[in-house]
């Protein structure tokens, strides 16, 4: 009986059986406990969870995990000072975020541990965050201190259909494994550029779109999905389909970490015979730097006669030389006879690594250029398409450098890519995505800063340089007519509040999703880290001095 009274008590802390609004989805009855006993879960049976409606009680994370242990066994639950709690933490890709300090790390097996999990969030307080890869450059993306951080390495299927026109995704694959995975077949999808982005983290910008070296054809990543395996707050498994559920569908492309946990993509198969495609980086010196920044806008604006070709520019600078880093890639063979590149080719780079290219071969030497274990910042900002603020941003980014230059390790390179009417065309497909872009007004810049460094001493002075260079960026832009609210997910910076670019309409639409499938916030309070419907991932910086 003692037993039982503290369990109402419990239910009460936890927030469910009350009488709230709710959606169809879940009533405002819902019971997590019931929900845990029929996933054979029953909360009576573990001392932590019954006390913690006792003040003298553990805390809600160590609850939760002991619990988690309990039930899963202590291989699928790592806590800290153990041997397999550090080799997790030490292996993302920032080291700002292998700084974070969860309670534990639970290693699910199967989707059906993912809706205990999130159910014992729940009935406990304690926040959880979700890992795929582990590529996004700050605290809290994809662990949470003091929390439950949850690793989908145990998610790495990749599931061919019988007709190879559809291939299934888990999470806790990198892209380099599918691709090899794939390569039997002489097939590929939208996937990532660099060998180590997790597949879960690039589709879902945790993740907002996922450029591809295909996107001009297909369209971003999140595009080419035709099926979420989708945890809802409720711990319910659903697939998202533009049938079922087509409003939980729409959202998930775009939207980022706000309505579910997905357990497996299904994409369209893209043939690619041989494996074989053309890139690689041909880099120039300053003398050639306008007809760099002219031969970009060239492709970009004229990418409908050519949609096989795509790039990116990279300014660095080393030592006093100025350098421009241009990757080009064409989606199938020989590329550098084609005619889009004209412009390039004409050009005399000083290093050419340009080649014939099996995919997942050039996604590792892409891996190579995002180096493990520093302090990184991503921070981007959105333009049309516009030769003349190509310019001024590259003006700009090398008249502030200076600033960091004396600072342990600091390698900020300004990115230059480009959003053209096929990306956006095929963000028409199924229904729409959720990212408010339309082919109509033209292609896009973004613009973006990357930047690694050596010491927490001097992250203030990193980002600030990294605000500095994006603000004056954006103000010039607004004075061409040329600045677009929008920020790529996958490149906002921490202090940017991504989803408000998305237009008035399309976040509007968000939040009724996200009220339809989790009516009581779990996703906005309970998964706190990346960027929530309204709000930056952090308190933003303030206004810069010029």
């Amino acid at each position: 009986m003692f037993a039982g009274v503290l369990l109402s008590a419990l239910v009460l802390l936890a927030g469910v059986g009350r009488a709230e609004p709710a959606s169809d989805f879940e009533p405002a009855d819902f019971n997590v406990t019931s929900e845990l006993l029929s996933l054979g879960v029953d909360v009576s049976a573990i001392n932590t969870l019954v006390g913690l409606a006792r003040r003298d009680g553990p805390g809600p994370c160590a609850a939760a995990c002991t619990a988690l242990s309990t039930v899963y066994g202590s291989n699928a639950v790592f806590t800290q000072n153990q041997t397999g709690y550090s080799d997790f933490t030490s292996a993302f890709w920032s080291s700002i975020q292998s700084e974070v300090a969860p309670q534990c790390i639970f290693k699910p097996s199967v989707t059906k541990d993912v809706s205990v999990l999130i159910l014992l969030s729940r009935l406990s307080r304690c926040p959880f965050a979700f890992k795929s890869g582990g590529h996004a450059a700050f605290a809290g993306a994809s662990s949470v201190q003091g929390g439950i951080t949850v690793s989908f390495e145990n998610f790495k299927n990749v599931t061919v259909s019988h007709d190879k026109t559809t291939v299934k995704i888990q999470p806790g694959n990198s892209w380099v494994d599918v691709y090899r995975a794939l390569e039997p077949y002489e097939i590929t999808v939208t996937g990532g550029r660099v060998a180590r982005v997790g597949t879960g983290g690039l589709t879902l910008g945790v993740y907002a779109g996922g450029i591809s070296y295909f996107s001009s054809i297909y369209g971003w990543a999140c595009d080419n999905v035709i099926s979420y395996e989708v945890v809802t707050a409720s711990g319910r498994i659903v697939h998202a389909t533009p049938i079922a559920f087509p409003r939980l569908f729409w959202a998930l492309r775009g939207g980022g970490n706000n309505f579910g946990i997905v357990t497996s993509f299904t994409f369209e198969a893209i043939p690619f015979p041989q494996n074989a495609m053309w890139g690689g980086t041909k880099t120039y010196l300053e003398s050639s730097f306008n007809g760099v920044v002219d031969a970009f806008a060239g492709v970009v604006a004229n990418s409908p006669t050519d949609p096989n070709a795509g790039l990116w520019v990279a300014w660095i600078q080393q030592g006093p030389l100025k350098l421009a880093a241009t990757e080009l890639w064409y989606a199938k063979p020989n590329g550098s006879s084609a005619a889009i590149f004209a412009n390039f080719m004409a050009m005399t780079p000083i290093a050419d690594s340009t080649q014939n290219r099996n995919l997942s071969e050039y996604a590792d030497a892409q891996q190579k250029t995002n180096p493990y274990g520093l302090r990184e910042v991503y921070w981007c900002v959105t333009t049309k398409a516009d030769a003349r603020i190509a310019r001024i941003a590259r003006d700009i980014y090398y008249q502030e450098r200076p600033a960091v230059a004396g600072l342990a390790g600091a390698r900020p390179v300004l990115i230059f890519q480009g959003i053209t009417e096929g990306h956006m065309r095929h963000m028409e497909k199924n229904g729409g995505n959720a990212v408010g872009l339309d082919y109509r007004n033209g292609p896009l810049y973004i613009i973006q800063i990357a930047c690694w460094w050596n010491n927490a001493a001097d992250d203030a002075a990193i980002y600030n340089f990294v605000q500095k260079v994006m603000e004056r960026i954006k103000a010039e832009a607004t004075t061409l007519g040329v600045q677009s609210d929008y920020v790529y997910m996958n490149y906002g910076s921490k202090f940017q509040n991504v989803i408000a670019g998305y237009g008035a309409a399309n976040v509007d639409k968000l939040h009724q999703v996200a009220g339809e499938f989790d009516p009581k916030g779990v996703f906005q309070t309970l998964q706190p880290g990346h960027f929530k419907l309204d709000r930056a991932p952090s308190t933003p910086l303030g206004t810069v001095r010029r």
